[in-house]
């Protein structure tokens, strides 16, 4: 069933000084029905060799509430210390994840975890998220942005 949410905003009339409440009633989607998915098994899924298990969870970890993974040359090397692995590991299972369509990859730097794989926090927002896909004569091109709504009233459950 969808939730409803009712939106309270509060005014001051300038003319009159009287406050002025006003309410709208607003239906939020259901969250789509999911099957839980372990890591493991969009590996398997996706052709992508065991060994890169341990690093697809260290960057998920990562990732904020836009799907974004920023992984600066410090961050590699943390982890690479971490797991006693090669630098050279970790850029061979980014370019491995970006090939399968796990991750996008958007600046240097910079990925976003497939939004059809991957969502961290609330539905109403991870919903916000689009996979666009571009098909060429040389092949497709799939992109990943956050769509942004304006600024809401603050919300009161009824």
């Amino acid at each position: 069933m969808p939730k409803r949410i009712t939106y309270e905003q509060e005014r001051l009339n300038p003319e009159t000084g009287e406050l002025q409440v006003t309410h709208r009633d607003s239906v939020l989607p259901k969250e789509p029905d999911y099957v839980k998915l372990y890591l493991a098994d969009i590996e398997m899924l996706n052709n992508l060799p065991k060994w890169t298990d341990r690093i697809l969870h260290e960057l998920l970890r990562l990732m904020n509430y836009r799907n974004q993974i920023v992984l600066n040359s410090s961050l590699k090397k943390e982890i690479a210390e971490e797991f006693k692995i090669h630098l050279k590991t970790i850029d061979n299972a980014l370019v491995m994840l970006v090939k399968q369509g796990v991750l996008f990859r958007k600046d240097k730097g910079l990925y976003i975890g497939n939004p059809m794989l991957f969502g961290k926090g609330e539905w109403k927002d991870i919903r916000e998220l689009r996979l666009t896909i571009h098909y060429t004569k040389e092949g497709r091109t799939m992109t990943a942005e956050v769509l942004q709504e304006q600024e809401e009233p603050e919300l009161v459950e009824a």
